[in-house]
């Protein structure tokens, strides 16, 4: 990895306001599970390369990370959002990317 690549002042800045009042990993997942409930939903996106409809993202309920909940022919799945690839407006792609960043450097 690059050190360049470690740095992106916008993302960073979008995770300090998420967490900032946050004292541990528990909490900051929570600033990002509230971020996320302000987001229109729902939105294309891809799992393994199969078209879904992503509804909503929240919390796991048995381990520390976000889920998206997709539907694909009328079935609903619970799918981990670092899996999913989701088609969004700026403001909700910059908010999974400082998720995505978050997780890799927490």
């Amino acid at each position: 990895m690059t050190p360049t690549s470690r740095t992106d002042p916008e993302l960073d800045s979008l995770i300090d306001e998420l967490t900032v009042d946050c004292h541990d990993d528990d909490e900051q997942l929570m600033g990002f599970a509230n971020a996320f409930d302000e987001v229109n939903f729902p939105h294309p996106g891809t799992v393994i390369g199969e078209d879904v409809e992503v509804h909503s993202v929240s919390p796991a309920e048995d381990r520390p990370e976000l889920i998206a909940t997709c539907t694909r022919a009328g079935r609903t799945y619970d799918i981990a959002l670092l899996d999913v690839t989701i088609n969004a407006d700026a403001n909700t792609s910059h908010l999974i990317a400082a998720y995505r960043r978050w997780t890799k450097y927490r």
